[in-house]
């Protein structure tokens, strides 16, 4: 009846959450308290993976984070991380896998990975990004839960500012409406 009656909640990798926007995970749109203040007001984030993860992580469990959320890239030292996670049986609820093209054989390792490694745990995989329908199925098909769509859609990315490739996001969201 009015707009102040509005339900904008969301269900999201089995979490319901208050609103149905992610930030995007980068140092300058979110940091430790950010991510912090996103988690105890039930909205959904991603902590860049250019950060202190180990130190980030550290500080989330100390302080009972509802949500522990991070990011990954594809290289060894990531590969590291998820390693010393396993053995540190330290919490996280969700890994980004965060490059700038994800239909990839190193995302697809990076999948299997952390599949490997947390196969115990409850971690839901998100993986990104891509913008293409066939990209969207072989990120599913190698494991992820979750798919980020859109290839350097602001001005400060640094994929289109040193590659100049980008998608603009509607096109993006337009091409991957993914239905099976």
């Amino acid at each position: 009846r009015t707009r102040s009656e509005a339900d904008i909640s969301v269900e999201f990798l089995g979490r319901k959450f208050a609103a149905p926007w992610l930030p995007a995970n980068m140092a300058s749109v979110v940091n430790e308290d950010v991510c912090k203040w996103l988690a105890f007001n039930n909205y959904p984030y991603i902590y860049h993976r250019f950060g202190d993860t180990r130190k980030f992580l550290q500080r989330a469990r100390a302080e009972a984070w509802p949500l522990i959320s991070i990011s990954v890239g594809v290289k060894d030292v990531d590969k590291e991380l998820i390693k010393d996670i396993f053995e540190s049986k330290c919490r996280v609820d969700w890994i980004t896998i965060d490059i700038a093209h994800a239909d990839s054989i190193l995302t697809k390792e990076m999948i299997a990975c952390i599949k490997y490694y947390l196969r115990d745990r409850d971690v839901k995989v998100i993986a990104g990004n891509v913008c293409t329908p066939e990209a969207i199925r072989n990120l599913i098909k190698w494991g992820a839960d979750a798919a980020k769509v859109g290839i350097a859609g602001g001005g400060a990315c640094s994929t289109k500012n040193m590659t100049g490739f980008h998608v603009p996001m509607f096109s993006c969201v337009k091409n991957c409406d993914y239905n099976g």
